[in-house]
């Protein structure tokens, strides 16, 4: 399963993971973890190596476990003034926002898993090569087709006379490299050219 394209549930849970992390995005605190995630997805599809992603998540995870460590202990701190103190309602606001904001670094240690990883991980050799939401594969013989040189346009090439291509051709026939039709097209090319 690993190396076949990713299903439309997939791709919907990684379209469901964006939506979700839109609004971090427009209040800012979600800047840097989305940057980790981009810069894995980036880097995957460069190099064509789904590590890129293991280690997106792995810092985007740890630092989401730091703001959720953080918005802890301040819901500590803030809940205890509030369960202590007289006049409770002054501190209900700071208690419940820090309580809030743990809740949500937890949803979204769970959504990063769950929504964004885990579909991705069952697709990773696919993936890592052929892009995320493709459903065909690269054809790496379009592109090799589409490189090759035609030796014969000499335009930037030195002059040599004819019979010296002839024997290059008839070289590279003999070590096996062109087939007997090319060295016929590349002959009929040369003594046309005379």
């Amino acid at each position: 399963m690993q190396n076949q394209p990713m299903s439309s549930g997939d791709q919907g849970k990684l379209l469901i993971f964006s939506l979700l992390m839109a609004p971090s995005l427009v209040f800012l605190f979600g800047i840097i973890p989305a940057i980790f995630l981009g810069f894995g997805i980036y880097m995957m599809k460069k190099n064509q190596d789904f590590s890129s992603i293991d280690t997106a998540v792995k810092n985007f995870k740890g630092y989401t476990w730091l703001a959720l460590i953080g918005c802890a202990l301040s819901s500590i701190y803030w809940g205890n003034k509030y369960f202590s103190a007289e006049d409770s309602w002054y501190y209900d606001d700071e208690f419940f926002i820090s309580l809030m904001f743990a809740g949500i670094a937890f949803a979204y240690l769970v959504v990063v898993q769950v929504l964004f990883y885990s579909p991705m991980n069952r697709h990773r050799e696919w993936v890592e090569v052929n892009g995320i939401f493709s459903t065909k594969p690269k054809s790496y013989n379009d592109s090799i087709n589409r490189s090759e040189v035609d030796i014969i346009k000499g335009e930037k090439l030195k002059q040599y006379s004819v019979a010296d291509e002839l024997t290059k051709w008839a070289k590279l026939k003999e070590d096996g490299h062109i087939s007997e039709e090319e060295f016929n097209e590349a002959r009929t090319k040369l003594l046309k050219r005379n």
